[in-house]
């Protein structure tokens, strides 16, 4: 973090001062923020592999329109680049397309923004067929304007020659791209649909599963392993995980799947959020939903993240349908209210565990269990009709079937959850059937009208 400061300008050497006192790395670079809440970014910076060399701070309440930092402050820059060598700068803050055209043209470096960094990490990770295409579909959107600037900027005879090679060249990249686009979002779309096909087969095999969300970092990939015994991608790194993984959770039942999702970062723009829409979906898609969050962090950081898991989750994940999983709790430093928390999100339970050290995973297992258990059995009988088979396997999908018996009438018995019987009594009823059902634990058995 930046420490409080008294000159306009400041900056902090890791490694070497100027040209002759150290060999300069590929990705080091210098860092430019007009406030001092750089932490994440800097956390960014790394897991993109940059090293920071130098930090240089202008306050201001808000961005210049025109560059970003002042007019002044760029004048500085430019004597401190002649003097210290690096291959970027990392901006703190989103840039527009006209402070990006301005800042590359006059330092003639490259400039990386919060979005920009993020896609560079989004990059380096993607490693399926459909996160990479996810990227780049992301990393097109994010060069339009810019394109649009540069093409602009050079009709206005400015002719930029860092980052393209005129307006021609620049013209047909752009219209590259758009074709480029078409391309990702038909394959995108065929992907989605092996996905929907592949969720649907599982949920007819009777198949049960939960999705890990989370803020980036947050140790979703680290509960899977805990909960699955399974080797997954565990980096203390943002952005880890890009694509999903499925595994089984030890000693819960085989038919109930855990799946590993991309993490989640504030003030996405929405291109990004589109992007990832195929990735995103198998969150809205199960039946369980474990929010992690770290909370070995402040209160209000942990609020921060909060927010902007429900943000992504709601309205399309019932808060009924997720558990709110504390995790790193091993590390706690403020102690955390669960009233507190209750009061920050609706969810059905929240569990503090420590994926480390295993804390907690005995209860968050039994909680899940819990969750999926089927305290009620039933007995369905459905005229012989044409729509019988696919009223089963609609019902299949929320239910335990044990058996199907085909006579007179088609006999069906199962169990299921208190938050189903309600549905499948609406749709039995529909179809001119009817169902028993019977809670042991109470001992009572619920007829419904034929």
């Amino acid at each position: 973090m930046l420490n409080p400061i008294t000159y306009m300008m400041r900056t902090r050497f890791r490694k070497g001062n100027g040209r002759g006192d150290a060999d300069i790395d590929q990705k080091e670079c210098a860092f430019i923020t007009i406030n001092e809440d750089v932490g994440e970014l800097e956390e960014l910076a790394e897991s993109a592999g940059y090293r920071i060399q130098y930090e240089i701070i202008q306050r201001r309440e808000r961005p210049e329109p025109s560059t970003f930092i002042g007019k002044g402050k760029i004048e500085e820059i430019k004597r401190f680049l002649q003097e210290n060598l690096v291959n970027a700068i990392i901006i703190n803050g989103d840039l527009r397309p006209s402070q990006h055209y301005m800042l590359e043209n006059t330092f003639k470096i490259e400039c990386i923004d919060r979005i920009g960094l993020v896609l560079n990490i989004f990059t380096s990770r993607a490693n399926s067929k459909e996160s990479k295409l996810q990227v780049e579909r992301a990393r097109l959107q994010y060069e339009i304007p810019l394109l649009r600037e540069w093409i602009h900027s050079a009709k206005m005879g400015e002719h930029p020659g860092f980052l393209g090679g005129g307006e021609y060249a620049v013209d047909v990249y752009y219209d590259l791209i758009k074709k480029r686009m078409k391309k990702i979002d038909e394959d995108l779309k065929g992907l989605n649909e092996s996905n929907r096909l592949r969720r649907t087969n599982r949920k007819n095999r009777g198949l049960r599963l939960i999705s890990l969300a989370g803020y980036t970092n947050a140790g979703k990939s680290s509960l899977l392993k805990s909960l699955t015994g399974e080797n997954a991608i565990i980096e203390e790194r943002m952005f880890s995980t890009l694509s999903t993984i499925t595994r089984k959770i030890d000693c819960l039942s085989s038919s109930i799947l855990i799946t590993d999702t991309i993490g989640f970062y504030s003030d996405l723009p929405p291109f990004v959020i589109e992007a990832f829409k195929n990735t995103i979906e198998e969150i809205y898609t199960a039946d369980l939903v474990l929010l992690v969050v770290d909370c070995s962090e402040s209160k209000t950081v942990i609020e921060g993240k909060i927010r902007t898991a429900m943000d992504v989750l709601y309205p399309e994940v019932l808060p009924e349908h997720t558990i709110l999983v504390l995790n790193k709790m091993d590390l706690m430093t403020e102690e955390m209210d669960v009233d507190w928390i209750r009061n920050l999100i609706q969810v059905r339970e929240v569990v503090f565990v420590s994926a480390l050290t295993n804390q907690g995973i005995g209860n968050l297992t039994s909680t899940i269990a819990s969750f999926f258990s089927y305290p009620n059995t039933f007995e369905i009988l459905l005229p012989q009709s044409g729509g019988t088979e696919s009223l089963i396997s609609q019902v299949r999908r929320m239910i335990e079937i044990s058996t199907v018996e085909y006579g007179n009438k088609v006999r069906i018995t199962g169990s299921c959850a208190d938050m189903e019987m309600g549905r499948i009594s609406k749709l039995v009823k529909e179809h001119g059937g009817t169902i028993r059902i019977t809670n042991p634990a109470e001992k009572a058995i619920r007829p419904t009208d034929s």
